[in-house]
């Protein structure tokens, strides 16, 4: 039901048919060299939702090219917990 959405973490996410209609705070995160089945960049696309999504939203956008949850298994691992934390802790 409306107002149910507190937060929301995208993670690698550009499959959004409105993200215009996307409730409550919005937590865009994807690593930039990140790239789709046929080879071409995904963060062209998800920073275009981005865009679109009303706010309050972030974009955080990691280092290297890992897709989605193999984020956690890179360097940046820790970094995008602290990011998920930060954000679903924050008042």
């Amino acid at each position: 039901p409306p107002g149910s959405i507190d937060r929301l973490v995208l993670l690698a996410s550009s499959g959004i048919d409105r993200p215009e209609r996307l409730p409550g705070r919005k937590l865009f995160i994807t690593a930039r060299g990140d790239t789709t089945g046929s080879g071409s960049l995904r963060l062209p696309g998800i920073r275009e939702q981005y865009e679109r999504a009303p706010a309050p939203k972030e974009l955080v956008i990691l280092d290297g090219a890992a897709h989605a949850q193999f984020i956690f298994d890179t360097v940046e691992g820790e970094r995008l917990i602290r990011e998920i934390l930060r954000f679903l802790s924050e008042p």
